[in-house]
């Protein structure tokens, strides 16, 4: 059957439990959590630096072990079981894509681990194409891999900022604060 829909999956916020903004919070007031994710996650993000540069400097600036971070880090990896069954039903009718922002490698460990990877057509981390949402570009990217014209086209993702573009750019946003209303936004309820 050829699928003219395409639907692209944030991963943290949606498919997994937020991470880097919990850490932060976990240990500073909301500002300065804010900077500091900021600081941190929009070069590794953007590959800028690698996985390893980020969480030394991590550490180097808080104070705190690597180790430590890093266990924290592990700890703070939640997947959301329930999304699986919904991404392989929506699989069966549509291109599934993930695009994520995210330091290099951490993403397909995850998924590895989760066997995660069997559910997208196609899997995007910002930090390995070296842009990263909310820039446009990331999104036609992402599109246009897959060499063909789609009647829908739904990027689903929990941080507005990153869906403010898509509508310019033919896509429709959808933003995560649930599986029902998700499904209601694609029209599947």
């Amino acid at each position: 059957m050829d699928k003219n829909r395409l639907i692209i999956f944030d991963c943290f916020g949606v498919i997994f439990e937020e991470i880097a903004p919990v850490f932060f919070r976990n240990h500073f007031e909301e500002e300065t959590a804010a900077r500091l994710k900021d600081k941190y996650f929009v070069p590794a993000d953007r590959g800028d630096i690698t996985r390893e540069e980020l969480f030394d400097l991590m550490s180097a600036e808080l104070g705190m072990e690597k180790e430590d971070i890093l266990s924290e880090w592990g700890e703070l990896t939640r997947l959301r079981p329930y999304m699986v069954p919904v991404i392989e039903k929506l699989g069966e009718t549509a291109d599934i894509a993930l695009l994520s922002n995210a330091p290099t490698g951490f993403v397909e460990k995850i998924f590895e681990e989760n066997n995660l990877t069997r559910l997208f057509d196609k899997i995007f981390v910002s930090s390995a194409l070296k842009m990263a949402k909310p820039d446009a570009e990331i999104y036609l990217h992402c599109v246009n891999s897959f060499g063909k014209k789609y009647d829908e086209i739904f990027m689903i993702d929990d941080n507005l900022k990153n869906l403010e573009v898509l509508p310019e750019i033919g896509i429709t946003p959808v933003l995560f604060t649930d599986v029902d209303s998700m499904l209601a936004a694609l029209g599947e309820k």
